[in-house]
């Protein structure tokens, strides 16, 4: 009798098929998982590192509250601020008074969500090279230079210089010879201290010639340019510093975070100066604060950031349909009921004002 011929038959060749295939369907499994979580990991540390640039600028800016702003009315020539604005934005000028360092509207009906709108006004906040630098002038008319070079004042930069004074009556006059369009670099020897001894502070505004002795930048949620990523009903949280021209028009909006649903702003005031903050407050709390209410004031600003973490991600539920904006009883519970698929972050920026009185 002749031996079988060694080989597979066909039920084994079907099963060692059939095992063959489960094992790369499970791998291929495995590979998509692994891709996806992969696609999810770094779209939340690009997201996370664009928040740190764009968050920082905005730290930054707060910090600068208050730079290089006159403080006494008498010296102050006639400015326009926000010409052409809604009746609501136009509220927040301060025309023909002393500018107040910060200013806003709660819930603001033209921002996305309704989130909070917010108003600094410093000389640092422009867009110009010129806005935040500084520089002091003698009576002799000597300018203090600065080490390295580039952060010097130039000649063709319009700046505001201010005399410190020695009570409250004459602190941080404005400095004034003729029109807006005197009011350069170049020209400081027109602005020299008339005071033996005194140094006036010389603030750089910008490169175009000034409408208001002082820089203005808003910030809210925008509905322009939002990426196709982003969640729905989120918007674009961006800076916009208004022009020094007659009809007060703002440049392209700088992003600062992409996919924002909320923006809450907190105030923490210092009603007994004794170095601690009695109260925290919305801005509508506090809106009937005098420019140097605020300045002898506020002691904390807390701004609360709701944006998405990377992209939607099918596998992911969050854990709660509310997430609060907000600290110290200030702010709002935010319904994230209808994207619970995206990951929710709050970022909080808290900073005590350095430059109130600078």
């Amino acid at each position: 009798m002749r031996k079988r011929e060694a080989g597979f038959t066909l039920i084994e060749m079907m099963i060692s098929l059939a095992i063959s295939m489960f094992v790369l369907a499970a791998a291929l499994t495995f590979f998509l998982i692994s891709v996806r979580q992969y696609k999810v990991q770094t779209k939340i540390v690009e997201t996370n590192v664009e928040g740190i640039l764009g968050l920082e600028l905005f730290r930054q800016d707060l910090e600068s509250i208050g730079f290089g702003l006159p403080w006494n009315p008498a010296t102050l020539p006639a400015y326009t601020e926000r010409p052409g604005a809604t009746a609501a934005i136009a509220a927040l000028d301060d025309t023909p008074n002393p500018p107040r360092p910060v200013v806003g509207i709660d819930c603001a009906a033209f921002t996305v969500n309704q989130s909070d709108y917010l108003v600094i006004k410093s000389a640092r906040v422009g867009m110009d090279t010129a806005a935040g630098k500084w520089t002091t002038l003698r009576q002799d008319g000597t300018k203090r230079s600065w080490v390295p070079g580039e952060v010097n004042l130039a000649n063709s930069d319009y700046v505001i210089v201010l005399a410190v004074g020695g009570t409250g009556a004459n602190r941080r006059s404005l400095v004034s010879s003729g029109s807006y369009s005197t009011w350069l670099y170049s020209n400081t020897g027109l602005f020299v201290p008339t005071d033996n001894y005194a140094t006036n502070i010389v603030y750089g505004i910008g490169g175009v010639e000034p409408v208001r002795p002082f820089n203005r930048a808003e910030y809210y949620i925008s509905n322009v340019d939002v990426p196709q990523r982003c969640a729905p009903n989120t918007g674009v949280l961006v800076k916009a510093v208004v022009a020094h021209d007659a009809t007060g028009t703002t440049p392209d909006l700088l992003p600062l975070l992409d996919c924002v649903a909320d923006m809450q702003v907190v105030y923490g005031l210092d009603t007994n100066a004794d170095g601690a903050v009695e109260g925290w407050f919305s801005f509508s709390a506090i809106s009937a604060m005098t420019a140097d209410n605020l300045r002898t004031q506020l002691a904390e600003v807390r701004v609360h950031i709701l944006a998405q973490e990377g992209e939607r991600d099918i596998a992911y539920t969050t854990p709660t349909d509310n997430v609060f904006v907000g600290s110290a009883g200030e702010g709002r519970n935010f319904d994230v009921s209808g994207t619970r698929d995206y990951r929710w972050r709050v970022h909080n920026i808290v900073v005590k004002p350095k430059n109130l009185a600078l």
